[in-house]
């Protein structure tokens, strides 16, 4: 039921990133842009309250249309209202799921933890390395953006990368073929270079 539950929120991002419903992606992607935008310029209380105060103000303006759409009969625009849609939802977080996604959670974070004591503790020099050159280039990148630039770019990447590989997808693959074999080949240059000890041998010690 988990795993299901897993495939039917990836399934419903996947067909957000994809637009397939250019509606829905949209606003989705519209709101939470200009909600990311707002962050980086105004304070998170500030932005919270106004789009409290934005979303009150619509449901006010939505509740006075249909009304009046009543009282002069014309109960067909009063039909499908977006807010019948809304009161209808079912709000309520699932309790019968948290001991396992407490579990998952654990899980990861313990794993996390460990690994990261093992970069740090250099167990193994050419992981300890790759890791080391990762944090020197964090430091450019945090030298250029701050983390809020980071997320809306994150966030742009989102709805645009895949869209534009499944509109190039035969020439993406190409290039990435390339990429990828240019890394290999680098990465087997630096493993000859770098001694790496192998389990007789960690054995022996």
């Amino acid at each position: 039921l988990i795993h299901f539950y897993k495939r039917v929120r990836m399934t419903a991002f996947c067909s957000l990133v994809y637009w397939e419903n250019p509606i829905n992606s949209g606003v989705l992607f519209g709101s939470v842009l200009l909600t990311l935008i707002s962050l980086s310029y105004y304070s998170l209380i500030y932005v919270c309250s106004n789009l409290a105060l934005i979303m009150l103000l619509f449901v006010l303006g939505m509740k006075l249309f249909t009304k009046v759409a009543v009282m002069v009969g014309k109960n067909e625009l009063a039909e499908g209202c977006p807010l019948d849609q809304l009161a209808a939802m079912n709000v309520a977080i699932p309790t019968e799921n948290l001991e396992v996604y407490s579990k998952q959670l654990a899980d990861k974070l313990n794993l996390a933890i460990s690994e990261l004591r093992r970069l740090l503790l250099v167990e193994d020099m050419l992981d300890t390395v790759k890791f080391g050159l990762s944090l020197w280039c964090l430091t450019y990148i945090g030298a250029w953006f701050n983390a809020m630039t980071l997320i809306v770019l994150a966030w742009c990447s989102a709805f645009s990368i895949p869209k534009l590989y499944l509109m190039n997808q035969e020439k993406a693959d190409e290039i990435l073929g390339k990429l990828m074999t240019h890394v290999e080949e680098i990465k087997s240059k630096v493993m000859a270079v770098v001694p790496v000890k192998g389990p007789a041998e960690k054995k022996s010690e």
